[in-house]
């Protein structure tokens, strides 16, 4: 099977269910090599560069491989189009957990400094119920942002020209429609700007959301905190964003760049670890002294919980990844 053969290949199955990948995709290249050798037997099989003319012709008649996925797929995707669905899909994944964490760690840190006494069922309602609310509207920010996008994409195998003119899909797109470069592109363009929000969180005044009143709208993290503190945080990130900008330039990751990601987000979850175990991370009073043990313990399991899920997620995303 030819590069060529093969990107159009890992087009197709880009957009098909993980389980059923290696199948189709078999079957497609042998459609493809029965495809090319039956027209070759009519011209001269020993020309090489009759045979790329004859492997181009046989790609474009089958045309574009997000239309030719849709032949196999058995799971409509009609809210969200075939070009724009795996980046919806990963978005989801991605977006989705960490707002519930998010949201989750803001609600007890408001909710324990702002109440005398803690009652647990008090403070599970209010949680729950702003979690509840803040997921729903980022799944519908998402879908609305996804799904304009998609109708401003090219929606088909042909595109209009002036004159009410068709052009037809050619292997020219193919290179600048390689699903699995743009989704890795468009992973690390989100894990930067997530990594940039990380990196201002100890700069954001707290009257940004609200809760100013507490501590005059300072900070959320502890004045006296140790520069050095602050240095290796930002310090780790910017290791991070490395990573993430090796990605976006070679719009791929392979194994020894997804390995150094995975300790780089170990080696920050232990840093966030210690620090909060060992200093007085939050600003002193966004803290009640009753709640100050819980506060802890919960922004530590909760700091592991998106390690270990990111983990997960990214390793299982390289492993479906054709």
């Amino acid at each position: 099977m030819s590069a060529l053969t093969e990107t159009y290949v890992d087009n197709v199955i880009a957009h098909l269910p993980e389980k059923s990948r290696d199948d189709i995709a078999a079957e497609i290249t042998a459609t493809i090599t029965d495809m090319v050798e039956d027209r070759l037997g009519e011209a001269d099989p020993s020309s090489d560069d009759r045979a790329a003319t004859v492997e181009r012709e046989v790609l474009e008649e089958l045309g574009d491989p997000v239309l030719l996925s849709r032949e196999y797929s058995n799971a409509p995707q009609f809210l969200i189009g075939p070009k724009s669905y795996p980046i919806f899909i990963w978005s989801l994944r991605w977006v989705l957990p960490a707002v519930a964490v998010l949201t989750i760690l803001a609600n007890v840190v408001v909710h324990i400094a702002t109440t005398p006494e803690v009652h647990l069922g008090a403070l599970l309602g209010q949680t729950i119920g702003n979690t509840v609310t803040a997921l729903l509207t980022a799944f519908a920010v998402i879908t609305i942002l996804i799904g304009l996008g998609e109708r401003n994409m090219d929606g088909g195998a042909t595109e209009k020209l002036p004159g009410g003119r068709s052009a037809t899909w050619t292997v020219a797109d193919l290179h600048r429609r390689d699903a699995a470069a743009s989704q890795t592109r468009a992973e690390a363009v989100l894990n930067l700007i997530f990594m940039v929000l990380l990196a201002l969180i100890p700069l954001i005044p707290t009257s940004l959301v609200y809760i100013g009143h507490l501590n005059g709208g300072e900070t959320f993290v502890n004045p006296d905190l140790g520069t050095g503190w602050l240095l290796g945080y930002w310090g780790l990130l910017a290791l991070m964003a490395v990573i993430e900008v090796i990605k976006l330039v070679r719009a791929a990751a392979g194994t020894g760049l997804l390995i150094t990601g995975s300790v780089l987000d170990v080696a920050m979850a232990i840093f966030l670890t210690v620090a909060l175990l060992t200093q007085q991370v939050l600003h002193p009073d966004l803290t009640n002294p009753a709640g100050a043990e819980v506060q802890q313990i919960i922004t530590v399991i909760a700091i592991w919980a998106i390690v270990i899920w990111d983990q997960i997620s990214t390793w299982r995303a390289h492993r479906r990844r054709p």
